[in-house]
């Protein structure tokens, strides 16, 4: 029973599914309730302050994200309609639902402060979180669970340990979360001395990275509201 797992508010994935590309862009909603074992009604996505119409000749991944985990089906656009101020949109599974294990996660365009700087010596046999981990000040380009990209000062080379704090406005208050990362690549920015850094986060706790998923879910909403003129 598809209520067994998932219910309303439980943020989503959607990635539509194409045999002429990989690089498929990813959209992120919420469920607004589940209607049948079957089919689930959505809100429908906002990316850049404007509703996302999906596409309905192809099937899409969904990934959901619960309590007890993240759960992956394969589904088809059905029907869309606006319920007040809301736009909303049905889903129709494909396929049975599954636990699902990924490292990758969706990444959000944003700007938010990121301080960073790389282990000493003594952090890399003995990490002990605490005050001390702010370094040079950077901004956020993209955040994911998975991962940051931002701008910084501070010249890294890839393969780099380096720890990062992230600071994340929430509807509860300024959250700082911790982490430590690995430098994937770095460039430098033509005409300044700044510097574009991917970041794999190597070492985040559990609780961190839901913070993360519920500010991006939270600024979405936000741009979602702005969108429809609430």
């Amino acid at each position: 029973m598809l209520g067994k797992y998932v219910s309303a508010g439980n943020k989503i994935e959607l990635h539509p599914i194409r045999r002429d590309t990989g690089n498929e862009k990813t959209h992120i909603s919420k469920i607004n309730q589940v209607l049948e074992d079957d089919k689930l009604e959505i809100l429908m996505p906002v990316e850049g302050a404007k509703i996302v119409l999906l596409a309905r000749n192809i099937p899409y991944d969904l990934v959901i994200y619960t309590a007890s985990g993240l759960y992956q089906c394969k589904v088809k656009v059905g029907e869309r309609y606006k319920s007040g101020n809301v736009y909303l949109q049905q889903l129709e599974l494909l396929t049975g639902i599954k636990k699902y294990q990924r490292r990758e996660y969706y990444r959000h365009s944003c700007s938010v402060p990121v301080f960073s700087r790389q282990l000493t010596d003594e952090e890399k046999t003995n990490l002990v979180w605490d005050d001390t981990i702010l370094g040079k000040e950077g901004e956020s380009i993209d955040l994911g669970g998975g991962g940051v990209r931002f701008y910084v000062r501070q010249e890294y080379e890839p393969d780099d340990l380096i720890l990062c704090v992230l600071k994340l406005e929430l509807k509860d208050g300024i959250k700082e979360i911790q982490a430590l990362g690995k430098v994937l690549n770095i460039k430098q920015v033509p005409d300044v001395k700044m510097y574009e850094v991917r970041v794999q986060f190597e070492k985040i706790s559990n609780a961190a990275r839901e913070q993360i998923i519920q500010y991006i879910f939270e600024d979405e909403r936000k741009r979602r509201k702005k969108s429809s003129g609430l």
